[in-house]
């Protein structure tokens, strides 16, 4: 038994400080957490008889940037004065930073405590025993952030490459050789393209997710339960389209470094957030032509001004429009004051005929002593502007006229082409677990019946789609003569079209209304 420990060090517990890194470290490294354990018998063997085991920290990192329950516990215990010895396999368990390490050591040497490794016996109030753990320590961090360096650096290298290292985004797989490329799923590849398609027509990704809805159309995404390794198919929701339409790799570059992490110190320690974007100067790679895209740079870069325009209040400070709202206000998120230069708010009178716009502008929402500029009614500017649009438009009248009914047309076919293409994946898989069902013994009844129930949904799918496809081409009717003659005399006589009953007031039924009085006019991205 070492000399320096004293009967009053065996008098009081032994804490005994066990911590692995990471989950992974504990699930795999048995043998070390093994060895940490075994610090038991060892402290057993000193003479101590209270021994504590602190293994509260198993899975948590020691460079000071979580919460260590275990060691601020430790530390209590030492200030307290009931701890003889602490335990540990090597100065790296117990911390990786410096200021932890100094901290611990420093109670240690005020209340008499001894710090036990593998190595041998130390006594922090003694000045030898206080620089050579001094120098465990700084080495510990030094190892720590030397490994942490090297490991970053061979990933910088890597990404400058354009070699993939994370999960691909649905629409590309992986290749043999680190790459990406299209998936040969023509399935993926429309629904991809149709997103993109829809985006540029509507404007508004609420507009896009509201359509795909409304037509009960299913999109691609990664399934969580496959570690997102599998494509399912579901209903969009808001966040995965728009995080479709930010991303770059699917104009065929390849970037890194779209995102930063930023440190804060809270409580004395540091905080690291992810997550926060970086403007796109400052992406750290940028390799364009990397693969094969869905749309171009130009058409992305589109896109995410329009994103941008149709953003909140901060982005109507720098884009002179948004997304449109609901309501029967032709000119919301158009027009700007005339003193301020703000974009004008809309507020709605009710009356017993209809919705009453006025525009007026609030001033600045952040000083609330900033008075309103201006307000008056909509009416009659809307009429105005109706009059001015329509004897413009008048000569094109009948060419557009035809041309929404070409692109009414195109749209079914491209609703009717995405089941067509469900319909043909539906019956390879109903066909796939056929030929499972056949190659099954007769006599392995378990299997033969979950197989069996399996054909039967498959199948059942598949008419559920037949019955799709056959009720959408029934409802759909050629453009006959007479329909023909309507369209082109609604296009030579454009105020009849404008105020026709079946037309609803700037597509009530597409825009939800979101309020009655006092409602601004506009909508989210």
């Amino acid at each position: 038994m070492s000399e320096k420990i004293q009967p009053y060090h065996l008098e009081r517990q032994a804490h005994v400080y066990v911590r692995q890194s990471t989950m992974h470290q504990v699930r795999n490294n048995l043998e070390s957490q093994r060895r940490q354990y075994d610090l038991r018998d060892r402290a057993r063997n000193l003479g101590f008889q209270r021994i504590v085991m602190v293994d509260d920290d198993l899975g948590r990192s020691g460079t000071g940037l979580v919460d260590r329950p275990g060691f601020s516990h430790l530390l209590t215990a030492v200030c307290a004065g009931e701890v003889g010895a602490v335990l540990a396999l090597e100065a790296s368990r117990l911390a990786r930073n410096n200021r932890d390490w100094h901290h611990l050591i420093d109670l240690c040497a005020l209340t008499g405590t001894l710090v036990i490794d593998h190595d041998g016996v130390y006594d922090p109030r003694v000045l030898n025993d206080r620089l050579l753990l001094g120098l465990k320590g700084t080495m510990s961090e030094f190892e720590i952030s030397l490994l942490r360096q090297r490991a970053l650096e061979a990933h910088r290298q890597k990404v400058r490459r354009g070699k993939v290292l994370t999960l691909v985004p649905v629409g590309y797989i992986r290749t043999e050789d680190e790459g990406i490329e299209i998936t040969p799923d023509r399935q993926v590849q429309e629904a991809i393209r149709g997103i993109f398609q829809k985006f540029r027509e509507l404007g508004s990704i609420r507009q896009v997710l509201l359509w795909y809805r409304n037509e009960q159309l299913s999109i691609p995404t990664r399934s969580r339960r496959s570690g997102y390794k599998k494509v399912e198919w579901s209903l969009p929701v808001y966040p995965s389209l728009l995080s479709m339409l930010k991303n770059p790799i699917y104009t065929g570059a390849f970037v890194y470094g779209r995102r930063q992490t930023r440190t804060t110190v809270v409580d004395g320690r540091a905080r690291k957030t992810k997550g926060h974007p970086r403007p796109l100067q400052q992406w750290e790679v940028f390799i364009p032509d990397h693969h094969e895209g869905y749309i171009t740079w130009e058409q992305y870069m589109q896109n995410q001004e329009q994103i941008e325009a149709n953003a909140g209040w901060s982005g109507r400070l720098q884009h002179a429009t948004g997304a449109p709202k609901s309501g029967p206000a032709l000119l919301a998120g158009l027009m700007r004051c005339g003193v301020c230069g703000r974009p004008l708010h809309v507020k709605y009178t009710l009356t017993s005929r209809s919705r009453v716009p006025r525009y007026e502008c609030r001033g600045d929402r952040k000083q609330c002593e900033v008075e309103r500029c201006l307000g008056f009614g909509g009416a009659r500017v809307d009429q105005a502007v109706v009059a001015e649009v329509l004897e413009a438009i008048r000569p094109l009248g009948i060419q557009a006229a035809l041309d929404a009914w070409d692109h009414s047309q195109n749209v079914e076919d491209e609703k009717q082409r995405a089941r067509k293409l469900a319909l043909e994946k539906a019956r390879y898989e109903a066909g796939r677990i056929e030929r499972q069902y056949e190659a099954t013994e007769p006599e392995n009844r378990l299997v033969a019946a979950e197989l069996e129930t399996r054909w039967n949904a498959a199948l059942a799918h598949v008419s559920e789609l037949e019955a799709c496809i056959a009720e959408a081409k029934s409802s759909t009717a050629p453009l006959g003569e007479e329909q023909r003659q309507q369209l082109l005399a609604l296009g030579e006589d454009l105020e009849q079209l404008w105020d026709h009953p079946r037309l609803s007031d700037h597509s009530e039924e597409a825009y939800p209304a979101h309020g009655s009085q006092g409602d601004c006019g506009y909508g989210g991205r």
